[in-house]
């Protein structure tokens, strides 16, 4: 099912976000070592009647989230893969967040474990949700930089890949998994799964670097200083808080929503402040309400401009 008419289906905004959790496209294009879209795909598929009944009755999935209390962005994102395992998933053995030591100290973490319902087939997920700008493009991976410029696409492809998924190849994880899995379990396959969205420059067009995937979330990024800075018009705008920033915007009521004068008003003021980048939504009306129509960045002035960014 398309992206977007799939999530369209849905009403409560945590629900979509778990909808999203599988059914957004990944980061990266298809490797050995990469979950493919296809296989969440299916997933979806499979728990779509339950997902449905949720969407109308969703107190079961608040009270989880609830529960947990998630305050970062990626752990808001292991919860709700962990809701998946737990109630949407057929499985015969999960288990999250594993940490791995060798004596006292800690030489690692699995994210998620599970084994399919004949019990012999395990799988060891490595799970990550990320927001990079593009900065550079001749830079390759290299050239995607998080909104706070403490991190990198290609620093956490390379952590993902060389350490996080040899986790089970250590001794230290070798011995952890010997005592965790279940006795069914036949090896154990290592993958990643990388979700989120990146954004390109506004006013030009993007150009994703090789091994980026084609269907992969984008939208735009813009600096508040810029002379010719305007905002898409004929639209509504939101400020996204961190925990809002999977699945794409929607609303009913249109209270909360700020016309182009008022967005410019509020981004004056709080980049006036020396503030942080700003995740915005513009919403258009549709007969389902305000939807999002597309997503970027505001970031400050003088944003990568004194050395912080390495390439």
């Amino acid at each position: 099912m398309e992206f977007a008419s799939c999530l369209g289906r849905f009403r409560d905004a945590q629900v979509r976000d778990l909808v999203w959790a599988m059914a957004a496209p990944g980061l990266l294009a298809d490797a050995e070592w990469i979950i493919p879209d296809g296989e969440c795909q299916l997933l979806l598929s499979r728990a779509m009647p339950q997902l449905l009944a949720l969407d109308r009755q969703p107190e079961a999935l608040h009270a989880w989230i609830a529960a947990r209390n998630p305050h970062r962005l990626g752990r808001y994102f292991e919860v709700l893969l962990g809701y998946w395992f737990t109630y949407l998933i057929d499985t015969a053995w999960f288990a999250a967040n594993r940490i791995v030591k060798s004596g006292r100290n800690v030489t690692g973490e699995f994210d998620l474990l599970w084994c399919d319902s004949t019990g012999g087939n395990c799988q060891h997920w490595e799970v990550a949700v990320k927001f990079y700008l593009q900065v550079d493009a001749a830079a390759g991976f290299a050239g995607y930089v998080g909104p706070m410029l403490h991190d990198r696409l290609d620093l956490k492809v390379t952590q993902l890949h060389d350490k996080q998924l040899q986790l089970s190849q250590t001794p230290a994880g070798a011995a952890a998994l010997a005592e965790i899995l279940p006795a069914s379990a036949a090896g154990v396959r290592a993958r990643a799964l990388l979700k989120g969205w990146l954004f390109y420059p506004a006013q030009h067009m993007a150009a994703p670097a090789t091994g980026i995937s084609a269907a992969h979330l984008a939208g735009w990024w813009m600096r508040w200083s810029a002379a010719d800075f305007c905002l898409p018009p004929g639209l509504r705008w939101l400020v996204l808080d961190r925990l809002h920033w999977l699945s794409p915007a929607g609303t009913a009521d249109t209270p909360d929503l700020l016309t182009e004068s008022e967005c410019m008003t509020l981004l004056a003021a709080h980049f006036a402040a020396g503030a942080a980048p700003l995740l915005l939504a513009g919403l258009d009306l549709q007969t389902t309400g305000w939807q999002e129509a597309t997503r970027g960045f505001i970031v400050p002035p003088a944003w990568g401009e004194d050395g912080a960014i390495l390439l």
